[in-house]
């Protein structure tokens, strides 16, 4: 089988390979891996390198429908399955989840609490999780009427650094909450919260996406979206092998999984007027 990321440095693409590689071991495949790194044209030399090796089915991660090199998708001898991005292709089945609806739970439950002042942190705006994220806290607000005021956004990279930043910028804008839509960007965040000895769960409400449990770590501890990665790796497995055995006859899907919220005492209701 063959598995094209766009990103193997990522502690969600590491989790999701080993989930992978568990399921399909025991059925007796093995796995081929390659990465694109986030530039779409790569993505045809790719392609003809898994093309090359004669696999049965090919799982690719992150790909946006609107990149042309995708075309070269509908001409490949083997079934597909894309996950985390849904792609418009009658023999492509999509795995996504419901990032939008699981953040605007969490951005509602600040409003409910009484927050104002809510900064977030969001990444560029350029790829499908991060719209549907960031469109999540505009659903919140929108469903309070209320507004989200432009300076208490902050656009970061994923990077950890930038997410340090816009936590420093927040904070000059006197928000009572944050939330993070990124675990990169959030530990940079935890990072300057922690360097302004600034207490979580009283002073600040916080909230962020994560995978690998470093919310439980900390005191309280943090309120978090969890993405069901096992769930997406077998999933995954199981539709491709399905498709297999039925010739890639079978209607393409798209299959929305359930984030996982863990609700924690990092928010707390507001008693602090707002000026």
């Amino acid at each position: 089988m063959g598995l094209l990321m766009n990103n193997m440095q990522s502690n969600f693409s590491a989790a999701l390979v080993a989930k992978i590689d568990d399921v399909l071991e025991p059925l007796g495949y093995s796995l081929l891996l390659s990465n694109y790194r986030d530039d779409p044209q790569l993505i045809p030399k790719k392609l003809n390198y898994f093309a090359s090796r004669a696999i049965d089915g090919l799982i690719i991660v992150g790909a946006e429908q609107q990149w042309p090199q995708l075309d070269m998708l509908k001409h490949l001898p083997f079934p597909i399955v894309s996950l985390i991005t849904p792609l418009d292709n009658s023999q492509i089945d999509s795995i996504v989840v419901d990032n939008r609806a699981s953040t605007t739970k969490v951005l509602a439950k600040m409003l409910e609490l009484g927050h104002e002042r809510i900064g977030v942190i969001v990444a560029p705006q350029t790829d499908y999780v991060a719209r549907e994220r960031f469109l999540g806290i505009l659903d919140a607000f929108e469903a309070q009427q209320q507004l989200l005021a432009e300076e208490l956004i902050y656009y970061g990279d994923y990077s950890k650094e930038s997410g340090a930043r816009g936590m420093a910028h927040l904070l000059t804008q006197k928000v009572t909450a944050v939330f993070v839509c990124n675990y990169n960007m959030s530990l940079g965040a935890l990072q300057t919260i922690h360097t302004q000895q600034i207490h979580i769960g009283s002073a600040l409400s916080f909230a962020s996406y994560d995978y690998f449990d470093a919310s439980d770590i900390f005191y309280p501890q943090l309120t978090v979206i969890k993405q069901p990665i096992p769930l997406i790796g077998q999933l995954a497995v199981e539709r491709l092998l399905e498709k297999i055995r039925n010739q890639d006859h079978l209607k393409s899907e798209t299959f929305t999984l359930t984030n996982t919220i863990l609700w924690r005492d990092s928010i707390v209701k507001n008693n602090l007027k707002s000026e």
